[in-house]
């Protein structure tokens, strides 16, 4: 009986286990294509379907820059099964929960419309089931910033959710249980803000009074997200199906941020050869404006994340614990580059210990984080740099998955469905709730096309006044320090500037 509970114990941890695993990326072969049929082949590594939720691969097709109609869909592969998106423009590739190896598998797509010279296009996803979870932290705005250092406050997060007593106080975090309206603001049960104040930081966020309309995306129903953060390959991909005009909109080679270059922050994307393409696919994408995240999820039929669903997707269904990161835990371990010769990583490009990628470089106002001296000794961790790295910027997606002796949520790094890199790496985009404006938002899918002018073209994104269009990012990144990598925290959430660009600005979408 004894024997029989430990090794139900341990498949149970090794299906739990699997979908923090990252090895190869999956990717799409065309075997023919007459014209209005395509046989592709789909190789699909780390997938999972368990008791919890399960990882999906979103395929789309272009011919050009047009997203082609799907009419029809053969499988012929017990071990997955097709769902087809309801704008017919793609599908989803879904392991069985019978699956623990098959990775490869054939499909015939037949579309609506000519084919010719069509491309495969694909995004892991993580599905995210419907249910209730918690917005913000269990400790109050004082108790946070009763904890601090010579650098200021250690009890982030900054502006945290939380659900307001009758006169406008704390009174724990709030549940999200339904997509319905919520009342916002200094009201008994509503949804409240406080900003946090700090000379010389802008951490405003928003005006919070009124309601969040039943339209606007909570996260209580279900969604699928892009398992990693956009990468350079796709944002290639992408500017590759671009005419010139379009192109010009949709990315700046010569750009550089505080007169350092792209690639002096990671980022190796170039033109040669009329085409774009980058030394290193699975490095994440940074430099994208609001604008280029817009533009992307048009394109690819998907669309920006809400603030909420973020914290769905990291949190869970879990109760919000203190100074969380995505992982669960308010911990966080030492950054170090591990050799990759006497750790075996993989060809790809490097692995690295601790659980959240925070790049620090020997900023001196980290201090009170970066060093064992800092006040608090459980609060440290800094990324130092090996000779082999020449960079400071983001790391490849999924490397906290690389060379670990123990894979698991921790380690990994991974939010509670199996996203990796919700904290750290690249900040990415969200839409806040804290303008009237924003909160028009009713989170529709792209449709496959953007303008002839390199845009999106959904007006359901945009906001009355395009020249002042708010919007924000969640999840801290590599030049920021570790706190706005928790959860709750709220510390770029409303910002301005369609077109800036930035070496810290990622993108991670999803789709209804």
């Amino acid at each position: 009986y004894l024997l029989v509970l430990v090794l139900l114990s341990t498949s149970l941890q090794s299906v739990a286990n699997s979908k923090y695993k990252s090895t190869k990326r999956a990717y799409t072969e065309i075997i023919s294509n007459n014209s209005k049929s395509l046989n592709v082949k789909v190789n699909y590594f780390d997938f999972w379907n368990d008791n919890v939720n399960h990882s999906a691969l979103y395929l789309f097709f272009k011919s050009k820059n047009q997203s082609l109609d799907i009419e029809s869909i053969e499988l012929a592969n017990k071990f997955f099964e097709i769902k087809k998106t309801t704008d017919s423009k793609g599908f989803y590739l879904i392991p069985t929960k019978n699956n623990d190896s098959e990775k490869c598998v054939d499909i015939k797509i037949t579309f609506k419309e000519n084919a010719t010279n069509v491309k495969s296009h694909c995004l892991e996803m993580v599905y995210i089931p419907k249910g209730e979870f918690s917005l913000g932290s269990i400790k109050s705005y004082d108790y946070r910033n009763t904890k601090s250092t010579s650098r200021g406050s250690l009890g982030a997060p900054l502006n945290a959710f939380f659900k307001s007593g009758s006169k406008g106080e704390f009174n724990g975090a709030y549940l999200i249980n339904s997509e319905n309206e919520i009342k916002l603001g200094d009201c008994d049960g509503c949804l409240n803000v406080l900003d946090a104040k700090i000379t010389g930081v802008n951490t405003f966020s928003g005006s919070y009074e009124g309601l969040l309309p039943k339209t606007f995306p909570k996260g209580f129903e279900n969604f699928y997200q892009m398992r990693y953060e956009l990468t350079e390959q796709q944002y290639c991909d992408f500017l590759n199906s671009l005419n010139p005009k379009q192109v010009k909109e949709r990315i700046d080679l010569d750009a550089t941020f505080q007169g350092i270059s792209r690639k002096d922050y990671g980022n190796f994307i170039s033109f040669n050869n009329e085409k774009f393409l980058t030394t290193k696919p699975n490095q994440p994408c940074s430099f994208l404006s609001w604008n280029d995240c817009l533009a992307y999820s048009d394109w690819a039929g998907i669309r920006i994340m809400t603030e909420l669903e973020f914290e769905k997707s990291a949190r869970g269904f879990d109760k919000p614990k203190f100074r969380e990161f995505v992982w669960g835990g308010s911990e966080i371990t030492n950054q170090y580059f591990l050799d990759k010769k006497l750790y075996k990583c993989d060809e790809s490009n490097y692995c690295v210990d601790g659980n959240i990628h925070v790049n620090y470089l020997g900023f001196s106002y980290f201090n009170d984080v970066c060093t064992k001296n800092g006040s608090d000794k459980s609060y440290i961790g800094c990324r130092s740099l090996s000779q082999d790295i020449e960079y400071r910027g983001p790391l490849e997606t999924g490397i906290h998955s690389k060379g670990k002796k123990s894979l698991n949520r921790i380690t990994a790094g991974g939010g509670y469905f199996g996203t990796l890199d919700l904290s750290g790496n690249l900040r990415e985009p969200v839409i806040p709730i804290g303008s009237i404006e924003s909160r028009n938002y009713t989170g529709s899918n792209g449709d496959g096309r953007i303008t002839n002018e390199g845009k999106s073209d959904n007006k359901d994104w945009y906001y009355s006044n395009e020249s002042d269009l708010v919007y924000g990012y969640r999840g801290g990144c590599w030049a920021f320090h570790e706190n706005h990598g928790r959860i709750a925290d709220r510390f770029n959430v409303y910002r301005q500037g369609l077109d800036i660009r930035k070496p810290y600005s990622g993108y991670r979408g999803v789709k209804n």
